[in-house]
Protein backbone atom coordinates (compact mmCIF):
# COMPACT_ATOMS: atom_id res chain seq x y z
CA UNK A 1 0.00 0.00 0.00
CA UNK A 2 1.75 3.06 -0.94
CA UNK A 3 1.76 5.79 1.79
CA UNK A 4 1.54 9.14 1.65
CA UNK A 5 4.65 11.25 2.62
CA UNK A 6 4.28 14.56 4.84
CA UNK A 7 7.05 17.44 5.49
CA UNK A 8 7.33 21.10 6.24
CA UNK A 9 9.49 23.74 4.95
CA UNK A 10 9.64 27.14 5.13
CA UNK A 11 6.06 26.90 6.44
CA UNK A 12 4.60 24.68 4.01
CA UNK A 13 3.23 21.32 4.92
CA UNK A 14 3.21 19.08 1.83
CA UNK A 15 1.17 15.94 1.27
CA UNK A 16 2.82 13.81 -1.71
CA UNK A 17 0.06 11.15 -2.30
CA UNK A 18 0.40 8.24 -3.23
CA UNK A 19 -1.14 6.48 -6.78
CA UNK A 20 -4.56 6.20 -4.76
CA UNK A 21 -6.47 8.60 -2.36
CA UNK A 22 -8.97 6.32 -0.98
CA UNK A 23 -10.02 5.47 2.83
CA UNK A 24 -7.44 2.58 3.03
CA UNK A 25 -4.67 5.03 2.23
CA UNK A 26 -5.90 8.58 3.76
CA UNK A 27 -6.25 6.18 7.42
CA UNK A 28 -2.59 6.43 7.73
CA UNK A 29 -1.87 10.24 7.50
CA UNK A 30 -5.08 11.73 7.73
CA UNK A 31 -4.58 12.33 11.60
CA UNK A 32 -1.06 13.75 10.92
CA UNK A 33 -2.09 16.17 8.39
CA UNK A 34 -4.95 17.95 10.48
CA UNK A 35 -2.52 18.03 13.49
CA UNK A 36 0.26 19.28 11.57
CA UNK A 37 -2.04 21.66 9.52
CA UNK A 38 -3.23 23.42 12.64
CA UNK A 39 0.38 24.45 13.89
CA UNK A 40 0.89 28.03 13.81
CA UNK A 41 4.05 27.68 11.63
CA UNK A 42 2.20 26.30 9.01
CA UNK A 43 0.57 28.67 7.04
CA UNK A 44 -0.05 27.01 3.33
CA UNK A 45 -0.51 22.70 2.62
CA UNK A 46 0.20 21.98 -0.33
CA UNK A 47 -1.36 18.34 -1.48
CA UNK A 48 1.02 16.51 -3.74
CA UNK A 49 -1.41 14.52 -6.33
CA UNK A 50 1.18 14.15 -9.15
CA UNK A 51 1.24 10.46 -8.41
CA UNK A 52 -2.23 10.11 -7.58
CA UNK A 53 -4.36 8.20 -10.68
CA UNK A 54 -7.44 7.29 -8.12
CA UNK A 55 -9.70 9.82 -5.85
CA UNK A 56 -12.68 7.75 -4.15
CA UNK A 57 -15.43 9.40 -1.82
CA UNK A 58 -13.42 9.42 1.35
CA UNK A 59 -10.47 10.82 -0.80
CA UNK A 60 -12.60 13.83 -1.87
CA UNK A 61 -14.04 14.19 1.65
CA UNK A 62 -10.81 14.31 3.11
CA UNK A 63 -9.03 16.74 0.89
CA UNK A 64 -13.01 19.25 1.56
CA UNK A 65 -12.32 18.90 4.82
CA UNK A 66 -9.36 20.10 5.10
CA UNK A 67 -9.23 22.95 2.48
CA UNK A 68 -12.31 24.18 4.49
CA UNK A 69 -10.59 24.28 8.05
CA UNK A 70 -7.78 25.94 6.23
CA UNK A 71 -9.82 28.32 4.86
CA UNK A 72 -11.19 29.20 8.55
CA UNK A 73 -8.33 29.44 9.97
CA UNK A 74 -6.81 31.98 7.09
CA UNK A 75 -3.92 29.51 5.41
CA UNK A 76 -4.22 28.04 1.70
CA UNK A 77 -4.43 25.00 0.27
CA UNK A 78 -3.34 23.78 -2.80
CA UNK A 79 -3.60 20.49 -5.25
CA UNK A 80 -0.64 19.88 -7.11
CA UNK A 81 -0.14 18.49 -10.65
CA UNK A 82 -3.42 16.35 -10.17
CA UNK A 83 -3.69 13.89 -13.17
CA UNK A 84 -6.39 14.22 -15.72
CA UNK A 85 -8.13 11.64 -14.43
CA UNK A 86 -8.42 13.51 -10.73
CA UNK A 87 -9.60 16.33 -12.52
CA UNK A 88 -12.38 14.83 -14.24
CA UNK A 89 -13.58 12.97 -11.04
CA UNK A 90 -13.36 16.46 -9.12
CA UNK A 91 -14.99 18.03 -11.94
CA UNK A 92 -17.65 15.54 -11.77
CA UNK A 93 -18.93 16.08 -8.28
CA UNK A 94 -18.15 19.63 -9.09
CA UNK A 95 -15.59 20.85 -6.70
CA UNK A 96 -12.96 21.39 -9.37
CA UNK A 97 -13.09 24.95 -8.48
CA UNK A 98 -13.40 24.56 -5.26
CA UNK A 99 -9.67 23.87 -5.04
CA UNK A 100 -6.72 26.01 -6.12
CA UNK A 101 -4.52 23.60 -8.71
CA UNK A 102 -1.40 24.72 -9.23
CA UNK A 103 1.41 22.94 -11.55
CA UNK A 104 4.25 24.03 -9.83
CA UNK A 105 5.27 24.78 -6.25
CA UNK A 106 6.92 28.14 -7.05
CA UNK A 107 3.07 28.81 -8.11
CA UNK A 108 2.81 29.60 -4.26
CA UNK A 109 2.71 33.33 -3.48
Amino acid sequence: MAQGIISTQDGILTLKCGREVTIETIYEYKEQIEKDSESPKVETVVADLSDARFLDSSGIGFLVSLNSRLKCSNKNMYLLRPSEQICKTLELVRLLSFFTIIEDEREIP
